[in-house]
């Protein structure tokens, strides 16, 4: 059987079809000057084009505006909810404004963050959105160079202190954690985080700190793990931050190290929050796993991946103008459950009895 090779419907087809001009055509499909346009040739236009089964020739479009309508997104780590869902609504927004996502994860390395921004450049997307690595920020100066239009989201780094970043107001985010649990009666909190010398990271530690020596007149026991060994060092440092350190509270700094912290927890089977308070930087499906609902601080990630695209789209679009942001910070939402509840003289008790009988 002969392949039959249909021919691409063009704009000349619909508008000869229709008796129209293909400048006519061109509008109504790029939705160009439709205050202009009577309605009934505009749904006529676009029901044929339908028809028609009319599809735009992407390649002659990009030479002529000289853009492809795409954006690049490269992310810390795919398999993190939080990038999971950064990446679902920048897809969302991208497409509201007519243009597609090409994403990577750089798993948290430098030398793939760098061989994904290759990739990307040489697709020649319009623009990226960067969650960056620790070591890659490099990358900054040299996207500043070759006029790149581009946004970092969740991460700030000191060096390139002009680059537009869009994350949590991290220090904040802190203060609102420790004042609730020193409000609850928590009076031994401690912290666990990554040992990575990232902004966001270090701002959620000194807002902690600060605030811990402000209200508790201490220091909070702080605990840092290499993500590379995760489960291994998290094993130890709950039984360490229990039975040595004898902590009564302990905050995850993010979404993963909260995971394999609450399954820790749960493998000792102590009881939270009679002997120990809990609570997680993030949301996560998991923490409906554990038997207690878990106290979480909530990152706006829907309204952070919006003015992301939002920044991007208008310095493509727009490139005169002056950028509207350097850094712009959100404010986080503290989504208290019963992990974290008030402490009482009962619950004093009944951890100081499991602590013995541990």
């Amino acid at each position: 059987m002969k392949h039959v090779i249909h021919k691409r419907v063009s704009m000349k087809d619909i508008a000869n079809e229709l008796g129209v001009s293909v400048a006519l055509v061109s509008y109504v499909l790029n939705g160009k000057k439709t205050n202009k346009i009577n309605a009934r040739t505009a749904a006529r236009i676009k029901a044929l084009a339908a028809k028609m089964n009319y599809t735009p020739n992407q390649i002659a479009k990009s030479l002529k505006t000289n853009r492809t309508n795409t954006l690049g997104l490269i992310v810390a780590d795919i398999s993190n909810l939080f990038y999971s869902s950064i990446a679902k609504y920048i897809e969302e927004e991208a497409s509201a404004y007519g243009y597609q996502v090409i994403y990577g994860s750089a798993h948290e390395s430098h030398d793939r963050f760098e061989q994904l921004l290759n990739v990307l450049l040489a697709r020649q997307v319009d623009g990226l959105i960067l969650a960056i690595p620790e070591n890659a920020e490099k990358s900054i100066h040299e996207l500043t160079c070759i006029n790149k239009p581009f946004v970092v989201i969740d991460r700030k780094f000191k060096n390139a202190p002009k680059a537009p970043s869009i994350l949590l107001d991290n220090y904040d985010a802190s203060q609102q954690i420790v004042k609730h649990m020193a409000a609850n009666g928590y009076k031994r909190p401690g912290l666990i985080t990554i040992n990575r010398k990232l902004c966001h990271l270090k701002e959620r530690k000194d807002g902690f700190t600060t605030t811990c020596k402000e209200l508790l007149k201490k220091l909070p026991f702080v605990y840092e793990l290499h993500e590379e060994k995760l489960e291994e060092e998290m094993h130890h440092i709950i039984r360490r931050s229990l039975y040595e350190d004898k902590v009564d509270s302990l905050c995850f700094f993010t979404n993963k190290i909260a995971m394999a912290g609450l399954s820790e927890i749960a493998a000792l089977d102590v009881e939270v929050p009679g002997t120990l308070g809990v609570v997680c930087f993030d949301e996560a499906e998991a923490y409906k796993l554990f038997k207690t609902p878990v106290s979480y601080l909530k990152q706006p990630i829907e309204t952070m991946s919006k003015a992301a695209v939002s920044y991007l789209i208008n310095r493509i679009e727009h490139p005169k103008e002056k950028p509207s942001i350097t850094i712009k910070e959100f404010k986080g939402t503290l989504v208290v459950k019963e992990s974290s509840s008030k402490r009482s003289l009962s619950i004093v008790k009944r951890k100081n009895q499991h602590l013995v009988r541990s």
